[in-house]
């Protein structure tokens, strides 16, 4: 995992999660100006991280594709880390997403994280409609190993993808001789129960907890 020189006087690194919460009377443009402000001070003082979520078709939530507005602050920000907290993986295409923040992370190397979570982020119509089946919630490991099989260019052989390669990558670079990128995005698991922690911990990545909506007896729990 990347961890960024602290700044700042606190006596722990301290991030910012937004949820580009809208409202009545409150436009999307008024939002997205105030994340991209929120994002700007929170560089400035020497935050370490800040990361939106991805929420659709719900009135006070105003960001479906964290991974744009991650773009934008690439070019708003200069020090603090970028990212999706998270990307619900099961409506996306593993391999576009590897693309995506393969992109985002030439942008801003060094700077991008990846937070992956397994629930909608919205009701059961609208999950419908982003193509999401009954079984994506079982299928959440594999879809994770299959992304960080395209991000890594790490398939073996034998595997149905190894001779397909997410670019930007260390495929591309190795085919147009150049030195590969020193830095790719950190991939975390997100989860509000001990599933998804457990995956973290077999896979070796960071988890972040979501105790705004999970137990809050966590400890207990993952003893």
């Amino acid at each position: 995992m990347n961890m960024p020189n602290n700044s700042g006087n606190a006596p722990f690194v301290l991030s910012v999660l937004d949820n580009a919460f809208t409202g009545v009377g409150h436009t999307v443009e008024n939002t997205f100006q105030e994340m991209i402000a929120l994002a700007k001070l929170a560089d400035k003082r020497g935050f370490q991280r800040f990361w939106m979520s991805e929420h659709h078709a719900m009135p006070g939530a105003a960001v479906p594709s964290p991974q744009m507005m991650v773009a934008r602050l690439t070019g708003e920000t200069e020090r603090i880390r970028l990212g999706a907290g998270g990307i619900m993986l099961p409506n996306h295409v593993p391999l576009v997403v590897a693309e995506q923040f393969g992109m985002l992370d030439a942008l801003a190397p060094g700077r991008i994280d990846l937070g992956l979570g397994r629930a909608p982020g919205t009701d059961g119509a609208t999950a419908s409609a982003l193509r999401r089946h009954h079984a994506a919630n079982d299928e959440f490991p594999q879809q994770v190993a299959e992304l960080l099989g395209f991000l890594e260019n790490s398939f073996p052989q034998d595997h149905p993808y190894s001779e397909v390669h997410a670019v930007p990558g260390p495929w591309q670079a190795e085919q147009n001789r150049v030195p590969p990128s020193k830095t790719t995005a950190d991939v975390w698991i997100l989860g509000s129960s001990t599933y998804s922690a457990h995956l973290a911990a077999q896979l070796g990545r960071p988890y972040a907890f979501a105790l705004q909506f999970g137990s809050a007896d966590v400890l207990n729990e993952l003893c």
